[in-house]
């Protein structure tokens, strides 16, 4: 187990040394926990210099490689229920990789990269499909999740074109308005408030005054038309995750 400690130990020294460049899962409250009892065992490494360098450049680098592999469009933004389950699944796959300490250098650099991988992989599903799932419906709407980048707790803004009639979809209108109005106009963060609603990415505006709703009601009931028309001559209607710049 001398290996698999040191192998350990250095990786969440170097994740929390890595400050706010989380990389999603040291924002699992079992991180911690799982890797802090380890002990680094270095003199019990059976590789050169050469060896320990290479696994040691994987090891810092995969907090910051992990944000970047996302390749995300949206905020990587998480449930902390499926990041739980992904870095239990993680933790599991590292815990017997690491008991054999008769791994060569290229072989668990081969297998680390791996469970690196698989760990995007798994990453990038549970973000986008959580956020499909809080669009599948009509109007604005929010879920619970904890940031990646800084491992903070908040409420994510989505909103849904899943509006069957001109009633509803005037009501989901109504809703989002009245959301973005009710934003605390005296927060320095407002602007980042605003941007996190799907659409207002590219939104400048740092106060509800400097919004032309007019033009949000526009662009965004255009788009809700072309998508219904699209359903109704028997298209498949994507209303989740859509490439929108909302005329703001």
């Amino acid at each position: 187990m001398g290996t698999a400690r040191w192998l350990l130990g250095l990786w969440v020294a170097a994740a929390l040394a890595l400050g706010v460049t989380r990389g999603c899962l040291q924002c699992d409250p079992g991180f911690t926990t799982h890797f802090t009892t380890y002990k680094p065992r270095f003199s019990l490494w059976p590789w050169g210099l050469g060896g320990r360098s290479a696994v040691t450049k994987l090891l810092q680098a995969w907090p910051g490689d992990t944000l970047q592999e996302l390749e995300l469009r949206i905020p990587a933004e998480i449930p902390m229920n499926c990041l739980h389950h992904i870095a239990v699944r993680v933790y599991e796959r590292l815990d017997k990789l690491l008991q054999n300490k008769r791994h060569s250098k290229a072989v668990l650099l081969k297998d680390l990269r791996s469970i690196f991988r698989e760990q995007v992989q798994m990453l990038r599903k549970a973000i986008i499909e959580s956020r499909m799932k809080c669009e599948r419906h009509c109007g604005i709407a929010q879920y619970d999740t904890v940031s990646c980048t800084t491992c903070d707790f908040s409420s994510t803004p989505c909103f849904g074109y899943n509006c069957e009639s001109s009633e509803e979809w005037e009501e989901a209108l109504k809703g989002l308005f009245a959301y973005i109005k009710n934003i605390p106009t005296k927060s320095e963060d407002w602007a980042v408030t605003l941007r996190r609603i799907p659409g207002f990415h590219n939104c400048s505006s740092t106060s509800p005054a400097m919004l032309n709703f007019e033009r949000i009601n526009a662009t965004m009931s255009e788009t809700w038309h072309t998508m219904l028309e699209n359903s109704t001559e028997g298209q498949q209607m994507d209303r989740s995750l859509p490439e929108r710049k909302i005329d703001c």
